[in-house]
């Protein structure tokens, strides 16, 4: 009778080790969509169908498992796609926005595979800060409007310290942002690193980001200084976020012709300062949130400029957005936004004119 009480005991507790063991993984996404009207300089008024104008769309998989001792596996598998149509965000790849394994801890987090740089406001490892809403909703009005926000990268590692008294390093680095078969030194590469400090209602971020561009011809090392503040004051939130950008591309646009984008995009492109100012106020049962860009700078390939080319730029916009949350999980939106860009930022349409949304963000 002992041996058998002994016996059952002993498989109570094996059964009860396995539970304790068993990992977690959740399937998870957001279906945003809505109708865009816009009118950009030099273009026609559209009426379209927009996807993902709060969160853009996606799904995923994601879970960790308990290792003992404090110490967790995690994963995170996602992909991003088109409400509209159904068609992948990214073509090509099977999970698109983000591939990440790691490993976490007291000592802090490790993560490897492919996600957003420290200031692409993409992501598991992105710690961009500083605006109300930071690039949701139309490139006028956002902070694509002004800034150079890096993007997802391939062969990605990242590390995240643990926190002391509210403050955190994170180092991100790349290799082969443009290839994944050619070796390393021909490979362009991405590095970050960043400080992010979170106490009772203050928040502030600061981020430096390289990127050397070895795997384009002509093209001169990008160098990024980010910094962003929030502070919450109760009845409203206010942010701000500045950066300098080096050897960047111009913010926001995309030139049809291969001349001025080799004017401006490479070489030693540009020289700017950018700035954002906004605010989220608690209004009518919902969130009002206003957020405002500066942009203005100086392209530095004189010698590549044509004839009429406007070798110094600058571009501003205002944009403001009103959420209403129906439940947890399901939200209504409108938005609104005007910009003005001037000189060189003028060649391009894209940065002046103005855009109006309306539409429904769930979460599943």
């Amino acid at each position: 009778m002992k041996k058998q009480y002994f016996l059952a005991i002993s498989a109570g507790m094996a059964i009860g080790s396995v539970a304790m063991a068993e990992p977690s993984v959740t399937m998870y996404g957001i279906l945003d969509g809505g109708v865009t009207v816009s009118k950009l300089q030099h273009q026609s008024a559209k009426v379209q169908m927009t996807n993902g104008n709060w969160l853009s769309n996606r799904w995923g998989l994601m879970g960790q498992e308990e290792l003992g001792g404090g110490n967790t596996v995690f994963f995170k598998l996602e992909q991003g796609f088109n409400l509209s149509n159904g068609s992948e965000a990214t073509a090509g790849k099977a999970f698109n926005r983000e591939t990440a394994l790691g490993l976490s801890g007291d000592w802090g987090k490790l993560g490897f595979g492919r996600f957003g740089g420290l200031s692409s406001d993409c992501g598991t490892f992105s710690i961009l800060g500083g605006a109300a809403y930071s690039t949701s909703f139309s490139t006028i009005g956002n902070m694509y409007g002004a800034f150079y926000l890096t993007d997802r990268y391939n062969n990605s590692a990242a590390y995240v310290t643990p926190e002391f008294g509210g403050l955190q390093g994170h180092l991100m680095y790349s290799n082969g942002t443009y290839s994944d078969e050619e070796k390393w030194s021909h490979n362009s590469h991405y590095y970050g690193a960043g400080l992010t400090y979170s106490k009772d209602r203050l928040s502030v971020d600061v981020i430096y980001e390289l990127l050397d561009h070895k795997g384009a011809a002509d093209q001169d090392t990008t160098r990024l200084l980010n910094i962003g503040a929030s502070y919450d004051f109760g009845a409203f939130k206010l942010f701000g976020a500045y950066e300098f950008a080096q050897h960047a591309a111009l913010p926001g646009i995309e030139f049809a012709e291969e001349k001025m984008a080799e004017a401006y995009n490479a070489g030693k492109a540009n020289n700017y300062h950018a700035f954002s100012l906004s605010t989220s106020v608690k209004a009518f049962g919902g969130d009002l949130l206003v957020q405002g860009q500066y942009v203005f700078g100086k392209n530095k390939n004189a010698g590549k400029l044509e004839e009429g080319w406007d070798q110094k730029f600058n571009a501003y916009s205002i944009g403001a957005g009103y959420l209403y949350n129906f439940s947890k999980r399901t939200l209504v939106y409108v938005q609104g936004a005007w910009g003005k860009a001037h000189k060189a930022l003028n060649q391009a349409p894209g940065l002046s004119g103005w855009n109006t949304s309306v539409g429904v963000m769930h979460r599943f």
